[in-house]
């Protein structure tokens, strides 16, 4: 099987996916807190969920009693009863 350019030269130099590609990185502790790096801008927000874009794909934070707790062009907190994170 061929591979596409970007992921031939990933591989070729031992770069991971998120800086090749610009993929999310998500840290998620626990049920309560999920920290968000390498994303686009905030698309959709309330207190069940919460919609990021990211640079090929949108990210849906679902649960309850969710927050923002901060955001940065680097990253971003956020707080609360997380459910479930969905790719859509």
């Amino acid at each position: 099987m061929k591979r596409k350019p970007k992921e031939a030269i990933a591989k070729g130099l031992s770069l991971p996916g998120d800086v090749v590609f610009g993929d999310f990185i998500i840290t998620l502790t626990g049920s309560r807190e999920v920290f968000i790096e390498n994303y686009k801008g905030i698309l959709s927000y309330d207190d069940n969920q919460i919609s990021v874009q990211g640079n090929h794909v949108v990210l849906r934070i679902c649960g309850k009693r969710l927050a923002i707790d901060y955001y940065s062009q680097e990253g971003m907190k956020v707080l609360g009863q997380i459910e479930r994170l969905e790719y859509v």
